[in-house]
């Protein structure tokens, strides 16, 4: 059992190092979009119709990728006044109860995006003329890295001490 959680922990660090360099690559296409959007539209007077849209559909999944990551790493904004007073066992027991609580909401989000994405399979966005479901489909594939991680937190990790591991839940 333990080469198996070692290699699930050794995935999740690869998915995660994965995540961050895709995410350095998003990043800088939409600097570059934007910049070049905004050199065309005011100084060439010969706009890119399909900038803005392009820019907007990496920002979608830049949040959610991003989301994938900061849960991961324990750095999304949260309000920890209770878990700070709590200790032990108790500490324990809420953060369990919220990476379920999370777990189940990703799964929810993840399904019904998924289906989303299914149906509106045959629209083209306006500019670039791309099927829709590669914008929509940014939402659930963030929830199913944050399922899965939500996952390994609670079943492999879940014998950790939610202080040593530095997560905000």
């Amino acid at each position: 059992m333990g080469d198996i959680r070692k290699g699930i922990l050794q995935v999740e660090q690869s998915v995660q190092n994965l995540m961050k360099w895709v995410l350095f690559i998003v990043t800088g296409a939409m600097t570059l979009i934007v910049l070049l959007g905004v050199f065309f539209r005011y100084v060439l007077e010969a706009p890119l119709p399909w900038s803005e849209e392009l820019a907007r559909y990496l920002m979608v999944w830049g949040a959610s990728l991003g989301a994938f990551v900061a849960f991961k790493e324990g750095s999304h904004v949260g309000v920890t006044i209770i878990m700070d007073r709590l200790h032990g066992q108790t500490a324990i027991v809420l953060t369990r109860a919220a990476q379920f609580i999370v777990a189940l909401f990703m799964a929810i989000v993840m399904v019904e995006g998924f289906a989303l994405v299914y149906q509106i399979r045959g629209q083209t966005s306006a500019a670039m003329e791309i099927p829709m479901g590669w914008a929509y489909l940014a939402i659930p594939v963030g929830c199913l890295l944050i399922l899965l991680e939500a996952l390994i937190m609670i079943f492999i990790k879940g014998d950790q001490n939610p202080e040593k591991r530095g997560e905000a839940l």
